[in-house]
């Protein structure tokens, strides 16, 4: 918007405000959109939550791992170059 000396603002025209959605055509559009997800079954949620939680623990135990091997390095290298 554009303010002149004690004017008051002035919409601006232009592709920014043909850009412009109402609130009410925007939910209106975005409940027709969800209408159109393929939605998984149950059983497709449950195996896909399944393999999401199996993933994760694999990789929690991972980083467990890397973590204390390198903190196990650390300290004997540590101890190694304060041994001197």
């Amino acid at each position: 918007m554009s303010v002149s000396a004690g004017r008051r603002p002035v919409r601006e025209r232009g592709p920014a405000a043909e850009r412009r959605v109402p609130v009410i055509t925007f939910v209106r559009e975005s409940i027709d959109e969800l209408r159109k997800v393929v939605w998984p079954t149950g059983q497709e949620l449950y195996r896909y939550t399944a393999v999401v939680i199996v993933f994760t623990a694999i990789l929690a135990l991972f980083i467990y791992i890397v973590d204390q091997s390198l903190e196990q390095g650390l300290r004997a290298l540590l101890r190694r170059l304060t041994a001197r």
